[in-house]
C-alpha cells in the first residue's frame, strides 16, 4: 500500500494510525518534513517504509537541513529520480521554484548548482555550495535529468497548472516522463482538481497541510492549518 503524506511541518502523529493499521505501508512525503532533528523519521519507520521530497522549509534552518542531507535519511529523498516502490515507478522533483534562481515561464538566471557557484560572491557560498536557503531551490538541471527518464508517478512540492499557483513546466515534465499520475503538497488547502481529471490524460492531486491520500487520490485524512489561529 502507497500512502501520500501532505507537508507534516514538523508533526506526524496523525499519520501514526494509518501506518499502524496497515502492513506493508510505503508512506511519501511531498515535502516540508520541517524537521530539526531525524529522530520524528527514525520513530515513524517502525511501522512503514518512508520516502519523501523536500521543500522549501526543509533549508529555513541550519537543522532541518541537516535533520536530512547530514543523516541517513538523505538516501531516501526521491528528488530527481526515479525509484520503484512496492512495483510504481515514482519519480521526484523536490523544492520550489524563486525567481533569484528560475521562476518559470521566465528565462532562468541559472541552470544548476555549478553555474550559481562560477558567478556567486564567495560570502554567499555555504558550505562550499550554493547558500542554504537555495538548497530547496529548483534549477532547470533538476527538471532536465528527470526528462530523460520514465515514471509512472511524478510527486513535486510545487503545484501543476492548472492550480492558481502552479507552474506548467511540471506538467510539461510529466508529459515527457509518461507518467499517469502527479502527487503535490505545498498548498495546504487540499485543491480539487477532480473536475479538471476526468478530462485530463494525468491526473492531479494536492495533498494538503497534514493530510494523507491513497495512490487512486482518495483522502484518508484531510488537515487544516489552524497554526495562525492558536
Amino acid at each position: 500500500m502507497i500512502l501520500f503524506a501532505g507537508d507534516p511541518h514538523g508533526s506526524y502523529t496523525h499519520l501514526y494510525p494509518f501506518v499502524q493499521a496497515h502492513d506493508n505501508v510505503a508512506l511519501i512525503i511531498l515535502g516540508d518534513l520541517q524537521l530539526t532533528t531525524p529522530t520524528e523519521l527514525d520513530k515513524l519507520a517502525q511501522h512503514c517504509d518512508i520516502w519523501f521530497i523536500h521543500g522549501n522549509h526543509d533549508s529555513k534552518t541550519v537543522a532541518a537541513f541537516d535533520a536530512i542531507w547530514g543523516s541517513e535519511w538523505k538516501s531516501r529523498n526521491l528528488h530527481g529520480r526515479v525509484v520503484e516502490i512496492q512495483g510504481t515507478k515514482i519519480a521526484g522533483l523536490g523544492g520550489v521554484f524563486r525567481g533569484h534562481i528560475w521562476m518559470p515561464p521566465h528565462r532562468p538566471m541559472f541552470f544548476d548548482h555549478i553555474h550559481y557557484c562560477q558567478y556567486a560572491p564567495q560570502e554567499r557560498i555555504w558550505r562550499g555550495g550554493v547558500p542554504l536557503r537555495h538548497r530547496t531551490s529548483i534549477f532547470p538541471a533538476d527538471l532536465e535529468n528527470l526528462e530523460q527518464q520514465k515514471a509512472d508517478i511524478l510527486i513535486s512540492h510545487e503545484a501543476p497548472r492548472p492550480h492558481p499557483q502552479g507552474f506548467a513546466v511540471i506538467n510539461q515534465l510529466a508529459r515527457k516522463m509518461g507518467v499517469q499520475k502527479i502527487f503535490h503538497g505545498h498548498h495546504h488547502d487540499n485543491f480539487d482538481y477532480r473536475p479538471i481529471n476526468r478530462n485530463k490524460a494525468c491526473d492531479i492531486f494536492n495533498i494538503g497541510f497534514r493530510s494523507l491520500a491513497d495512490i487512486d487520490g482518495n483522502y484518508l485524512l484531510i488537515g487544516v492549518d489552524d497554526r495562525d489561529l492558536k
